[in-house]
């Protein structure tokens, strides 16, 4: 039984097996035939079917065309970002380069303005503070340097007195000393945004320029290629939002993909019904040599399966006429069983027919012992007399 079960089991597998390589075989045999003309197709169900793939097909490469170009123009996307954000860094940093050469050319500027004999009024305007600002510095900071010396020799109360002068005068002087350089800064910034007067040029101040305008001059460079990047990223945003991904490509690229398995499983589908009617037509004149080798080994699968469904069923025969005779086997039994009942009762009834006979027998001597039933009760006569006497 155990044999059967095994070998049905191993031909049911090979049945899947072969009508899964039937499907396929009828796929490809429509698949083939949609390569070709449809005047090669006989009935109007297969040209329909023909006519049906070719639209399927043009709509395949269109789709597939539509993720790659969003695929694409992602990555561009991200390259003209990852390379905005790098000009951005450089023009930063060559911002605070430049900030701190216009300090620089602000103190260019003062010297050169402090070495003129006969400065123009705007030059007053604009360094004579600083000239204040610089004599209040030198002062706090001889102020600072007296108390420093003071403090190495001298008494404790003194020290501790002075010392918390000199921790006053410290942290002036470095107010003191930013606002000059912001002073410079301003100055110099001034001067780098505007031409240089001649009074001042020959005095150092051209050469403290040269690497502002060198500078500018870059930061003037990535801010153009930073506009003609921020115009491609446009044009990328812009065929994004032609394709449908311009507020979630991952999502249109997944909608696209699911829409081009169904066109491939609408295809399949087309194939293997084109392939089932064109089989079953059997119009051996419209058949070329491929198809008819595709219908040949498609036959010969089949026939592999009618064999294998036969020989199934010869299988379930025998293993039906193993239960059968197991059944008959068991009903044997049982009949045995019944027979054997049968006598042990009939045994049984024997003997209690035995006891009834034999008790009929004594139930008839006894009435004759007993005698009339009605007189049972009754004294006889001879007894009554011998009683009165």
């Amino acid at each position: 039984m155990d044999t059967y079960k095994r070998a049905i089991n191993d031909l049911q597998r090979g049945i899947e097996k072969n009508s899964g390589e039937v499907h396929l075989c009828l796929r490809k045999l429509g698949e083939y035939l949609s390569y070709r003309e449809a005047e090669v197709l006989s009935t109007p169900e297969m040209k329909e079917l023909h006519k049906r793939i070719q639209e399927l097909r043009r709509q395949l490469p269109e789709s597939r065309q539509h993720v790659k170009k969003i695929l694409q123009s992602v990555a561009r996307n991200e390259e003209l970002e990852r390379e905005i954000r790098n000009r951005k860094a450089q023009i930063a940093e060559l911002a605070k380069r430049n900030q701190v050469i216009c300090e620089a050319i602000g103190r260019a500027a003062y010297t050169a303005y402090k070495s003129l004999t006969a400065p123009r009024s705007e030059y007053r305007e604009l360094f004579e503070p600083m000239r204040r600002q610089e004599k209040e510095l030198e002062e706090l900071e001889a102020e600072y340097d007296e108390i420093q010396a003071h403090t190495k020799g001298g008494k404790f109360f003194r020290i501790f007195r002075e010392t918390g002068r000199s921790l006053y005068l410290k942290g002036v002087l470095s107010l003191r000393r930013k606002a000059l350089g912001k002073s410079f800064h301003e100055a110099g910034k001034r001067f780098c945004d505007s031409e240089v007067d001649e009074e001042l040029k020959d005095r150092g101040l051209r050469e403290a320029l040269l690497p502002y305008e060198a500078n500018e001059k870059k930061i003037n460079a990535f801010h153009r290629e930073t506009g003609k990047l921020r115009e491609d990223q446009g044009r990328m945003w812009s065929e994004l939002k032609t394709l449908g991904a311009d507020k979630s490509h991952q999502k249109r690229v997944r909608e696209i993909e699911t829409e081009i398995q169904r066109i491939e499983g609408q295809l399949h589908d087309a194939f293997g019904a084109l392939g089932s009617l064109f089989r079953g037509t059997r119009s051996g004149e419209s058949m070329d040599a491929e198809a008819s080798s595709m219908v040949k080994q498609i036959e010969g699968v089949e026939q592999a399966n009618r064999k294998n469904r036969k020989q199934i069923k010869r299988l379930r025969a025998a293993m039906h006429i193993d239960s059968l005779r197991d059944q008959l086997g068991n009903l044997a039994d049982r009949i045995s069983k019944l027979e054997a009942d049968i006598e042990s009762r009939q045994r049984e009834m024997d003997t209690l027919g035995v006891q009834v006979s034999e008790g009929q027998k004594e139930i008839q001597r006894l009435q004759k012992v007993r005698g009339a039933e009605q007189t049972l009760l009754k004294n006889p006569k001879g007894a009554a007399e011998g009683e009165q006497s």
